[in-house]
């Protein structure tokens, strides 16, 4: 079983890459084979991460692929972790990544007013997905060094009272962090000890919640019964891509 691991918002700018790298780099370590789906075909961040890595020499080294979310399903099988960097907006496409997903992360900053509001709204289209919450969790990315401790504190809150909760940890928005992803490290590989403790706690709580996702789809689905979901979620890629072809091809109607 190859676990999928995405990490998706409707917003850019809240840590989805920052966190997907670190994860992959954890359960790399951990023995496991990891390939990144990067999807972002222009910025393509994941793929100059990963080859900045290499030229650096850090260890493991970790294979990065540059899909369109169709493509990224087909890579599903080829190896034992599938880590999907989504793109800072959630569209129909990301949503059905969701669905046939293991176990969705939603990183996010803990700003009320943007951040979290865009996030709780991601949530609610899962819900309407009918993605059940333990398939899906909230990782609180980038707080503010000076007001850390109070941002996850009132995040919480108001995650709590939208009907959703956060793993446990968060990371502060710190120069340290930065400076070791430029130089293709993850966040829990800098040189401070105690922020790489901050941030794998963080990528363990993510990696619990994969494994227990992982274990309870297995339990819940018998092979035939997986064999029909994946035929349902293809045609419904299918479906989804010939339903954007058509809309891009009224759009360029128009401007005719």
């Amino acid at each position: 079983m190859t676990y999928v691991v995405p990490f998706m918002n409707g917003k850019g700018g809240t840590g989805k890459s920052t966190l997907a790298r670190c994860y992959a780099v954890e359960a790399a370590k951990g023995g496991a084979s990891v390939l990144i789906a990067d999807l972002d075909d222009e910025q393509k961040t994941a793929a100059i991460w990963a080859a900045n890595r290499k030229r650096n020499g850090w260890k493991p080294e970790i294979r990065v692929e540059v899909a369109s979310a169709r493509k990224a399903y087909d890579l599903v099988g080829q190896t034992d972790v599938l880590v999907i960097d989504a793109p800072g907006w959630a569209d129909a496409q990301t949503l059905y990544v969701a669905k046939w997903s293991t176990f969705t992360v939603v990183p996010t900053r803990a700003n009320r007013s943007d951040d979290l509001a865009a996030t709780v709204s991601l949530l609610h289209k899962f819900a309407a997905e009918s993605i059940p919450a333990w398939r899906f969790g909230v990782a609180l990315n980038g707080l503010r060094t000076a007001t850390a401790e109070r941002d996850n504190s009132d995040a919480r809150t108001y995650l709590k009272s939208a009907g959703y909760e956060a793993l446990p940890g968060f990371t502060r928005d710190l120069k340290t962090y930065e400076v070791a992803m430029l130089e293709g490290k993850a966040i829990t590989e800098t040189d401070r000890p105690a922020l790489n403790e901050e941030a794998f706690k963080l990528a363990e709580a993510i990696a619990r919640n994969v494994i227990t996702a992982g274990r309870k789809l297995e339990q819940e689905l018998k092979p035939q019964e997986t064999a029909a979901r994946t035929a349902r979620i293809r045609e419904d890629f299918e479906k989804q891509l010939e339903s954007e072809r058509e809309r891009n091809n009224e759009r360029g109607g128009r401007g005719r």
